[in-house]
Order: C-alpha cells, then sequence, then structure tokens
C-alpha cells in the first residue's frame, strides 16, 4: 500500500498532537511531516485536519480514518512481535520428509528427546522414498543419503554411517556356506546381491579393508530403493545385501542376519540435512539441526 508510511505518519501527528513533535519522533523536518499529510489527503480527496496557528484539530472524515490507522499501528506492532518471538526462541511447526528407512532407523529415535527439550516447536514427520520438492511443497528439511544432486537447497552433513555386508543364516545355508567361511570379496561373485538402486552400481560393489580396496563383479538378484525392502529380502533368504549400521545391527541383533567379510565394509553414507536457504536463520531449524548433529556423532562408529 503506497500510502501506508503516510497513515502512520498522520496516526503520530495526532498522537502527539503536533507536527512539531510527529517530526521529533521520526527525526525529520516538519516541512516532510506536513508533505506527508498533504499528499495523504489529496490521495483521500478529504481533509483529515483542520490547522491554525495555534492548535490543529481532527476533522470529522480524521477521526475516522485515525481508528483505521491505529488499528493498522497494533497489527505491524503485533506482527514484528510475533517475527521477534519466533526468531528468539525455536517455537511453531517443523515440517520433516525422509525416507522411510532413514525415518524409522535413524531419525525417530531421537525426536521425544528433541520434543522434551523444545517443547514449543511442533513437529510433522512424512516418511516417503520420492523425491520429495521441499520449496513446492512446503517442507522446512529433509534427510538424504549418499551423493547429492545440484539443487538450491542448503546442505548440511550431519554424519557418516558404516554400511556391512549381510545375509541369513538360511540363505548361506542354501548355498553351502557360513559366515565364517567368506575370506575374500570375490567369493560374492556368484552369490544372488540385493541392491540399494540410488548407491550401488548394477554390476559392481566396491569394498574397503583399511587402505586395501577391493572391486567384485556382482549378480544384481534384486534392486530396491528402500533399505528396510532390502533388510526384509535378507531376512527371508534372498541373497546377500548392504545395510547401513543403524538398520543391519538391529537384525544381527535379533538373529535374522549375519554380518559376512566383516573386515571388509562398503563405502561410507553421507548423511545431510537439506533445507530452503530463506529457512536457515530459524530458531526451530537450527535447533534441530544441532541436535541431530550432537545424537548422531555420540552413535557414530
Amino acid at each position: 500500500m503506497k500510502n501506508l508510511n503516510d497513515m502512520l505518519v498522520f496516526a503520530t501527528v495526532v498522537e502527539k498532537g503536533s507536527f512539531t513533535a510527529a517530526a521529533l519522533a521520526y527525526d525529520l523536518p516538519k516541512s516532510n511531516i506536513s508533505r506527508k499529510i498533504t499528499r495523504l489527503e489529496q490521495s483521500l480527496g478529504a481533509r483529515l485536519l483542520e490547522r491554525s496557528t495555534r492548535a490543529q484539530h481532527l476533522t470529522e472524515v480524521g477521526k475516522v480514518y485515525y481508528q483505521h490507522c491505529l488499528r493498522i499501528q497494533e497489527e505491524m506492532q503485533s506482527a514484528e512481535l510475533s517475527v521477534n518471538t519466533l526468531m528468539a526462541s525455536p517455537r511453531g511447526q517443523l515440517k520433516i520428509c525422509t525416507s522411510v528407512a532413514v525415518g524409522q532407523g535413524l531419525l525417530s529415535p531421537y525426536l521425544a528427546g528433541f520434543k522434551r527439550l523444545y517443547p514449543e516447536v511442533r513437529l510433522e514427520l512424512n516418511l516417503s522414498n520420492r523425491r520429495v520438492d521441499l520449496i513446492e511443497e512446503g517442507y522446512d528439511l529433509t534427510l538424504r543419503v549418499g551423493e547429492l544432486e545440484d539443487s538450491n537447497l542448503m546442505a548440511k552433513k550431519l554424519c557418516s554411517r558404516e554400511l556391512y555386508l549381510y545375509a541369513s543364516p538360511g540363505y548361506l545355508t542354501s548355498v553351502k556356506m557360513k559366515a565364517g567361511d567368506f575370506h575374500s570379496p570375490e567369493q560374492l561373485a556368484n552369490l544372488d546381491c540385493l541392491l540399494m538402486t540410488n548407491l550401488d552400481s548394477k554390476q559392481q560393489w566396491q569394498l574397503y579393508q583399511g587402505k586395501k580396496s577391493a572391486r567384485v563383479e556382482i549378480q544384481a538378484a534384486f534392486c530396491c530403493d528402500d533399505f528396510n525392502v532390502l533388510c526384509r529380502l535378507a531376512q527371508d533368504d534372498a541373497g546377500i545385501t548392504v545395510l547401513p549400521d543403524y538398520i543391519g545391527q538391529q537384525a544381527v541383533n535379533q538373529g535374522t542376519l549375519v554380518r559376512i567379510l566383516p573386515q571388509w565394509r562398503y563405502k561410507k553414507a553421507d548423511i545431510y540435512a537439506l533445507y530452503p536457504s530463506h529457512k536457515g536463520a530459524m530458531p526451530k531449524l537450527r535447533a534441530l539441526l544441532d541436535y541431530l548433529e550432537t545424537c548422531f556423532k555420540v552413535k557414530e562408529p
């Protein structure tokens, strides 16, 4: 609204009782204040103030208009207070999206603790394996694993997690092997391998042991974009798969999977937080990022 500033000046003139006092409040020459009021009256086509050498009085139109100006002034002050309050401490809604595996295995164990620390932050978590457009769909944050595509989003690395090889006792029995029978990555070449679509090559696995590395030709029996599905397939004796430690170790503890070639590991997976640049200064987002970074590093192998 092009007259908004003039309206606020008019309200100040009425409040202070004179052009001189309003000029002092704005640190402007009295002539500037007078021009603003004249411009406002001309745009409205009505006189707001009756002026004399000794005093000024509101006209009937001026009295009505002044009440509207006061309400606008109060709304602006209220809006400024709301923004200052939001920027002073973490509060308000925080919308998060991430993959099912990351949400269930890595993120969800820490959300209750964050809520206890910041009870005025309302969390909304959506788990989906599709690539979400954060800005278009109104999300504040997503967590992604592995190499990042080019985008306009801000990225913060939270941690790195190890990925290891796992198979079920049932599958190993079916191929007449035991976990302890694996001594070399080359032994994987003729076995059924379950691949993560966005992480693996469909023909090779690159494994590491200290400074040594081995590139193994594999047979892709199944490809999927969800670690939880790959874990379930491995538990159902479908083959050997690569899983992040936060998923694979749970299955090992349950006795449904065992690690094979434990002295070897797959490449590390970096976990990134992505968020729109204009939301990076929000205390609620900064608080969650700092909290997750601390939690993940404590659990990092």
